[in-house]
């Protein structure tokens, strides 16, 4: 994953960027906790491709239509549906701070706040590396 994402971000990085690569790491960290270890990569795609709708300035239907994105990860990303919506949700409502809410939905999947809080900032140490380069 990480030298396609390092290729298609090759320019300086910016918000919306951030915000992408951000969830895609996210995303597929929350798969351990969550007991869906098998669904990674899906889970990475979903993080990633989560703002194409802003990118491409669309609705996100019509802007998974036209990177023929199908799947388990279309149905999470327009229907809020199947196996990884409920990811998809947790990473939104602790991007935006709602902690009641991400205590509601941890507690309804079983996963311990602590795993959640690991999992981002594991997510924000690779995004530093693979952006700047530098160690802690």
């Amino acid at each position: 994953n990480t030298a396609v994402v390092k290729e298609m971000y090759a320019d300086k990085p910016s918000e919306i960027t951030r915000l992408s690569l951000l969830r895609a790491k996210f995303a597929e960290y929350l798969a351990i906790p969550f007991n869906m270890a098998v669904k990674q990569e899906e889970l990475f795609l979903m993080g990633l491709v989560s703002v194409l709708d802003v990118i491409l300035e669309t609705s996100m239907e019509e802007a998974l239509e036209k990177v023929k994105m199908t799947g388990e990860v279309s149905t999470a990303l327009t229907r809020g549906e199947g196996p990884l919506a409920n990811v998809m949700e947790l990473i939104r409502q602790y991007e935006n701070a709602n902690w009641q809410e991400v205590t509601r939905l941890l507690l309804l999947a079983d996963v311990e706040v602590s795993a959640v809080n690991d999992c981002y900032m594991k997510s924000l140490y690779w995004y530093r590396q693979l952006m700047f380069g530098k160690e802690e």
